[in-house]
């Protein structure tokens, strides 16, 4: 019961911090990685990762592990893709994690991100919690994303 109240305290946070402004609707195709802006540099993990044992990598380690035989997991929402993403990354939402983690090995390491970073801290908690020990955070979330 406590675990589930921490999960739903979490999840609050993670939704009101992560969700961004809906101001208007506006279509948006997805532009090649090479035509988007220069990314912000990653910053630290948070204490509340460091506390839970979340291993964080930055976007170069990221792109070692994943040609190593790592795999992205993208928790962004669909509309978000718009943005761009992480070559043959995996799309699995952060609220549909729950019903869907099963489509992910245990056997490999897992390179969680989202847009900024929140939700893929939350989802690397959760699959920690589910057994999963090869799981990554990676600093910045797509933001950080090296742009060429």
């Amino acid at each position: 019961m406590k675990k589930l109240m921490i999960l739903a305290v979490a999840s609050m946070f993670i939704f009101a911090g992560c969700e961004e402004k809906k101001a208007e609707e506006v279509k948006v195709e997805a532009k090649p990685v090479a035509e988007q802006p220069a990314a912000k540099p990653a910053p630290a993990p948070s204490d509340a990762a460091v506390r839970a044992g979340i291993q964080s990598v930055d976007w170069a380690k990221a792109i070692e592990m994943n040609a190593n035989g790592g795999i992205y997991v993208d928790v962004r929402n669909a509309a978000e893709l718009n943005e761009g993403y992480a070559p043959y990354a995996v799309n699995i939402p952060l609220g549909e994690l729950r019903n869907r983690f099963g489509e992910l090995p245990k056997d490999k390491d897992l390179l969680i991100y989202c847009r900024s970073g929140r939700r893929s801290e939350a989802a690397s908690k959760f699959l920690m919690d589910q057994g999963y020990t090869r799981v990554y955070n990676v600093l910045g979330g797509f933001n950080a994303f090296p742009k060429k």
